[in-house]
């Protein structure tokens, strides 16, 4: 089915020296990416050691703890005990019968002198139990005491460690954002650098257009046509936002995916026009094809992910019934981290960009009438 544009890109064709100047741009922004990721990985050792030592601390806390809680059990323990042996040792002295024992045991005394040995055995044994039950109970208040403090510092330290590993989850997204989906930077650079030399090889010079230069020229396309014959969609293109799907991922979703297909379904191409890159087992994206396309004279890019095989080679000419390859899902996923399952994700991009595909990319709705998503009642689309 031929799917009507709605124009909203101005034409400018591409040279060997625009692709060159693409190559040192990425080159740059890779040295950047490289510094700022270096940056982020030594912010995250310094806040996992920083973790580790908090860690460390709590676990020392929670033994002193721990014997502070024993401590107590043995206080408690020895001021019953004390209690026990000082009630036996002055149980003649005690008041019974509303009587002063106390005073009866002083005034029975034979003479001065042994009323000065009764009353001071007496003010000794007092005072000692006194004092002893006063010291036993304020090292109880002390130890319980200090185990507050310490339930206090151990509470304040887990809260830092938390903190700490939230700061550290969002620095591995921002990790993240240095990767790209479909190829590297690393990989853009390495496969810019292979298609110059072979645009060089072909004897394009630097001001001519790369898409015609020994090639015979691009044929113009009308129209679009869906890459799958029957398809649903189970994912939106979120360009470098978060995804709200059912993936709930971070970092971007640069096409749409299309799915209710099996594994080995046909991918063909989207419109007529020249195969620009291809990668093998990329390790978000698996197998990946670029097309070129100039469609009623506007230059796109058309990227097919997740292929179980590539059927094209690069600099191959393509029509609408030319098969890209096929949909992969379980069995590319062994090297492919991004698959779900068999689906096609599809995308595009304005401009010949297959090295720098998101920063053009758009919603392929735009120009394709896609139903809504399949999980909120959407249908099928077919070609």
């Amino acid at each position: 089915m031929m799917m009507a544009i709605i124009p909203s890109y101005r034409v400018e064709a591409k040279t060997l020296k625009n692709l060159k100047d693409e190559l040192a741009t990425l080159e740059a922004k890779y040295a950047e990416a490289s510094k700022n990721k270096n940056l982020t990985d030594a912010e995250i050792k310094s806040l996992s050691n920083e973790i580790n030592n908090i860690t460390s601390n709590i676990e020392t806390i929670k033994s002193n703890i721990k014997k502070a809680e024993e401590d107590i059990q043995k206080s408690e323990k020895e001021i019953t005990e004390k209690k026990k042996e000082t009630d036996e040792l002055l149980k003649f002295l005690q008041v019974s019968s509303g009587e002063n024992v106390y005073l009866e045991y002083i005034f029975e005394a034979d003479s001065y002198t042994d009323f000065i040995y009764r009353y001071s055995i007496v003010s000794q044994l007092t005072e000692y139990n006194t004092n002893l039950m006063e010291e036993l109970e304020t090292l109880v208040k002390t130890l319980e005491e200090k185990k507050v403090s310490y339930n206090n510092e151990k509470a304040s330290l887990e809260k830092k460690s938390n903190d700490l590993n939230s700061k550290i989850a969002v620095l591995q997204v921002n990790l993240e954002n240095y990767k790209q989906e479909g190829s590297s930077i690393e990989q853009d650079i390495e496969d810019m650098k292979k298609q110059i030399e072979i645009y060089e090889n072909r004897g394009c010079k630097d001001n001519e257009d790369i898409t015609s230069c020994g090639t015979g020229g691009m044929i113009n396309a009308t129209g679009w046509n869906y890459p799958l014959t029957w398809g649903c969609v189970t994912s939106e293109y979120v360009g470098f936002g978060n995804r709200t799907d059912w993936s709930g991922a971070a970092g971007g979703h640069h096409g749409i995916d299309l799915d209710c297909v099996n594994e080995g379904t046909t991918v063909y191409a989207t419109a007529y026009g020249v195969v620009a890159r291809t990668l093998y087992h990329y390790w978000c994206g698996g197998n990946v094809v670029w097309v070129s396309h100039s469609v009623n004279g506007v230059p796109y890019t058309s990227v097919y992910m997740h292929l179980l095989n590539i059927s094209v080679s690069e600099g191959q000419a393509v029509t609408p019934l030319t098969k890209i390859g096929e949909v992969g899902g379980g069995s590319t996923a062994a090297y492919d981290s991004c698959t779900g399952g068999a689906h096609l994700h599809f995308g595009l991009a304005y401009g010949h960009n297959a090295y720098n595909f998101d920063n053009f990319s758009f919603n392929p709705r735009n120009i394709f009438n896609f139903p809504s998503l399949i999980d909120y009642g959407g249908g099928y689309f077919s070609r």
